[in-house]
């Protein structure tokens, strides 16, 4: 019998909720350097924003009270991203103003990483593979 094709996940994105999506919209393009493929009503309700082909999803909610960002329910990220240059990165988002929640470490698991969190609260984290024989 013949197995049906398996199909390949090609994208995904975290769907935050959000006050003003204009306004965090405008955040992750002018400090975490993202751009706008999609938004939609006026004032915007949904927005689909992206870096490097890796994109974030807000959508307006009409209680901001409801929005629970998982480090206050006792978590670490909301988001995490793997990147090239850890330190490169961590260099942009400082100088940009970003809120750092704690700078580049290198943990125990072997990834060298650094988290901010944007003016909601959701906290995002980068990371690099590192082992040993890499610098710190």
């Amino acid at each position: 019998m013949n197995q049906p094709r398996q199909a390949k996940l090609v994208r995904s994105a975290p769907y935050f909720i959000v006050p003003d999506v204009a306004r965090i919209g405008a955040y992750y393009r002018d400090v975490l350097g993202f751009q706008c493929e999609y938004s939609a009503g006026e004032p915007p309700e949904f927005a689909l924003h992206s870096r490097d082909g890796f994109a974030v999803m807000f959508r307006r909610v009409q209680e901001p009270g409801r929005i629970s960002p998982n480090e206050r329910q006792g978590g670490t990220w909301d988001i995490f991203f793997w990147v090239d240059d850890v330190d490169a990165l961590h260099a942009e988002l400082t100088l940009k103003r970003a809120e750092v929640v704690y700078h580049p470490v290198v943990q125990p698991y072997g990834v060298k990483e650094f988290a901010i969190r944007d003016p909601i609260g959701y906290v995002l984290g980068f990371g690099q593979e590192w082992s040993p024989k890499n610098p710190t």
